[in-house]
């Protein structure tokens, strides 16, 4: 960026006393690289700190949330923030590898829950830092953290990045629990009345600087999926174990008849209370759709998937056999029933919005032991009793009227092999957020704000980060490698190609003398961090969404996914060199993108 421009920037003030022209800290070395330092991910990390501390105070960690000192997708964040706990007043804001040849208006990137800057999102900023665009992306102090909060910081994050660029505005591009802090933030005016009385006296109101906002499987209309699939509380009833809330706030494990034998879930329910809460922002995206959608247990079609424990009393509140639930309604009115209120107040007018859902439940599996987690012992012994009897359950749910899955006989053998799993399958959705949900525009509308582009793609909730006709034949040609193993990635490939999510985020974030897209030819290694996504990428990443929830659902235990473990995709695609971009960084070649693609392991969510 020019100097002349960073000197005549205007200062744009966030929360009170937030200085948008000094970070905290600013890194430039090993913190940039993935941690075996073969790629830069981006060319600074900054700290950003907010003095308030009214609204930003300290959320709760455990063991599992708080940020390890390094990791493959996430590297250095503890580093970064200082602290491994860091305090909800900071945030880190990472800059893209071509910021200083870059131009046009910002696009700032903001993760989902159990997310950061750099794995979920590392693909598709590098498709927009070849293109030329000034390129950031955000990692929250806390990945559940209030949405508040993280509206908060995104406002102090823009204020930043027009300090840095010199622009008026920026586009935002917000993926599951991330695009409700932007809805928010988009819809703040002074006085207007949250059920948050912190955020009402300190937070920021909407100060005309977004352009367009993107969101990608948000769900706007909120998700019930921890409360719709209980079993998935099975995997969270250590607290310093869990990654994603739970739907009971006790468990029985001798049965509630043994009443007195209870393992208090407090700390990691949804509901606040005791002197833990881990899981502040899941309440927050909360939603009853059993009016839409039936729950699974009242659904004998589902065979296996309906053996969900304890299922209505988990919904309506009450006790059950094993465990006691205060219910759905009471969680949705503990986050203050946000999107009700989002709904009722809508975006600034001036702002374009897009609007992007998946449709296909079908995840790479992250855990090994994902079933059993999720839907218990019996949905593993359907699923191992051979191909004829879990192909007929698949044809029963197609037939039902739900998302076609298209599966191949490479595929349904992935589903076999635990390669692949479904997700949310009681209604359409990407495995996490129901189709519904994510193009929910009213909760975007209320003021008129134009909703330019409505979309679905063939994609579960994190492949829509990665898709392009690049990333899909890596995986492909990982197919073709090995097909006993790696089969299941051709059918994957194919919807990649089809889908080019990449492709579109170009298109519809084009300045007006862009152009548009000009073809996929520039997606250089992007494949890589988008194959890997596939991969199951994350199929976690947003994991503890529980809410994203459910997106956790499908993911790993009922949050944002199954964030418990994924081989997601690295920034894999962070080096290369897009042909035809002349501001575009060098970088790794895509076979060495290829490479480190197929070579990933096993990792943990935020560990990358």
């Amino acid at each position: 960026m020019s100097p002349l421009l960073l000197l005549l920037a205007p200062a744009a003030l966030a929360t009170s006393g937030f200085d948008p022209s000094a970070p905290a800290a600013r890194f430039e070395g090993a913190e940039t690289y993935t941690v075996d330092g073969a790629i830069q991910l981006w060319s600074a990390i900054e700290r950003l700190e907010d003095p308030d501390r009214t609204l930003l105070v300290q959320e709760d960690f455990n063991a599992s949330l708080a940020w390890p000192a390094s990791s493959a997708f996430a590297p250095f964040i503890a580093d970064c923030f200082g602290d491994p706990e860091p305090g909800s007043h900071a945030a880190l804001l990472h800059i893209g590898p071509g910021f200083a040849r870059s131009a046009g208006t910002p696009v700032i990137f903001v993760p989902g829950a159990g997310d950061n800057g750099s794995r979920g999102f590392v693909t598709m900023a590098t498709r927009m830092d070849r293109e030329g665009r000034p390129v950031f992306a955000l990692t929250f102090a806390h990945p559940h953290g209030d949405v508040f909060r993280h509206a908060e910081l995104l406002a102090d994050a823009i204020a930043r990045v027009k300090v840095l660029t010199g622009a008026e505005q920026v586009d935002l591009v917000s993926h599951s629990k991330g695009g409700i802090s932007t809805a928010v933030y988009l819809s703040h005016t002074p006085g207007q009345e949250w059920g948050n009385t912190a955020y009402e006296s300190v937070g920021t109101p909407y100060r005309g600087d977004v352009r367009r906002a993107v969101f990608i499987a948000v769900p706007l209309g909120g998700v019930d999926t921890s409360y719709r699939w209980p079993s998935g509380n099975f995997a969270s009833l250590v607290e310093d174990a869990a990654l994603a809330p739970t739907s009971w706030d006790a468990y029985y494990p001798s049965g509630t008849a043994a009443w007195w034998l209870e393992t208090d879930l407090g700390a990691q329910d949804f509901l606040p209370g005791g002197a833990t809460d881990l899981f502040p922002g899941q309440r927050q995206m909360l939603a009853r759709w059993d009016d839409v959608y039936p729950l699974p247990g009242s659904l004998p079609w589902l065979v296996g998937y309906n053996l969900q424990q304890d299922w209505y009393t988990t919904y309506e509140g009450g006790f059950g056999y094993v465990s006691h639930s205060d219910g759905i309604d009471a969680a949705v009115e503990a986050g203050g029933g946000l999107l009700a209120r989002l709904e009722g107040i809508g975006a600034d007018p001036a702002v374009e919005l897009f609007l992007m859902a998946g449709e296909n439940p079908m995840m790479p599996n992250g855990v090994e032991d994902y079933l059993a987690m999720m839907f218990g012992e019996a949905l593993v012994d359907l699923s191992t009793m051979g191909a004829d009897l879990w192909a007929d359950l698949m044809a029963d749910l197609i037939g039902n009227g739900f998302a076609s899955l298209g599966l191949s006989e490479a595929e349904l053998q992935g589903l076999i092999q635990g390669k692949l799993l479904l997700g949310e399958i009681s209604g359409p959705s990407d495995g996490l957020v129901f189709v519904d949900s994510a193009l929910y525009a009213d909760a975007l509308t209320a003021r008129g704000a134009p909703v330019l582009a409505a979309e679905t793609r063939n994609l579960s909730h994190l492949d829509l980060l990665y898709a392009s006709p690049i990333t899909g034949q890596l995986l492909k040609d990982a197919a073709a490698a090995d097909p006993v193993e790696d089969g299941w990635r051709d059918g994957v490939g194919d919807r990649y190609i089809a889908a080019d999510t990449l492709g579109w985020l170009v298109e519809v974030l084009a300045d007006p003398d862009d152009g548009g897209d000009g073809g996929d030819g520039g997606d250089g290694g992007d494949g890589a961090d988008g194959a890997d996504g596939a991969d199951g990428a994350d199929g976690g990443a947003d994991g503890g969404d529980g809410t994203d929830g459910g997106d956790g659902g499908a993911g790993g235990g009922g949050d944002d996914g199954g964030e418990p473990d994924a081989d997601d995709p690295v920034d894999s695609d962070a080096g290369g060199k897009d042909a035809g971009c002349a501001s575009a960084p060098v970088g790794p070649g895509l076979p060495a993108l290829a490479a480190l693609l197929l070579g990933l392991g096993r990792a943990r969510r935020r560990r990358g």
